[in-house]
C-alpha cells in the first residue's frame, strides 16, 4: 500500500477546514452571524481544492465538476450576503 504523503493541496485543504471549522464554532457560541459569509468562502475553498485533488487522482471531470458547482455556488450565496449588509 503506498503511504500518503501530505501534499500542498492535502496541506491547503487542513488549513481551510480548521479556519471554516473556528469560524463557524464562534458564530454558533456567540450567536453572532456576521462571519458567516467568510466561512462559507472557506468553504468553497474547501470544495475547490476537493474537486482538484479528485481530478488529480482519478482524471474524471464529471465528479470534480459538482464540486465546482458546488464551490460556486458558495461564493455566490458569501459575496451576495456581503453586499447586501
Amino acid at each position: 500500500m503506498e503511504d500518503k504523503k501530505l501534499d500542498s493541496l492535502m496541506l491547503l485543504q487542513l488549513i481551510f477546514t480548521v479556519l471554516a471549522m473556528a469560524i463557524s464554532s464562534y458564530c454558533l457560541v456567540t450567536e453572532n452571524f456576521s462571519f458567516l459569509p467568510l466561512s462559507f468562502i472557506f468553504l468553497s475553498g474547501i470544495f475547490i481544492i476537493i474537486g482538484l485533488r479528485e481530478y488529480k487522482r482519478t482524471q474524471k471531470l464529471l465528479s470534480s465538476i459538482f464540486n465546482f458547482a458546488v464551490a460556486l455556488f458558495l461564493l455566490y450565496s458569501a459575496v451576495l450576503n456581503i453586499l447586501s449588509n
